[in-house]
C-alpha cells in the first residue's frame, strides 16, 4: 500500500477544520449584521430607546397623581 505524502495528508486531515471555522465565522458575522439596526446600533440599544420614548409619552399623556 502506498503511503500519501504528508502535505496531502495535512491537507486531508486539517481542511474540514478549517472550513468548519470560516463557516463559523461567516455565520457569525452575519447574525451580527442582522441583529444591528441601519443606523449601526444594536438592536437591544434601538429597543430600549424606543422603551424610553414611550415610557416618556406615556408619562406626558397620564395626568399627574395627586
Amino acid at each position: 500500500m502506498a503511503e500519501t505524502h504528508w502535505a496531502i495528508n495535512l491537507i486531508l486531515v486539517w481542511l474540514p477544520f478549517v472550513i468548519f471555522i470560516a463557516a463559523v465565522m461567516w455565520h457569525a458575522r452575519q447574525m451580527r449584521k442582522c441583529l444591528t439596526s441601519s443606523d449601526g446600533r444594536s438592536m437591544a440599544d434601538a429597543f430600549g430607546d424606543l422603551a424610553r420614548e414611550l415610557k416618556r409619552a406615556n408619562d406626558l399623556r397620564s395626568p399627574p397623581a395627586t
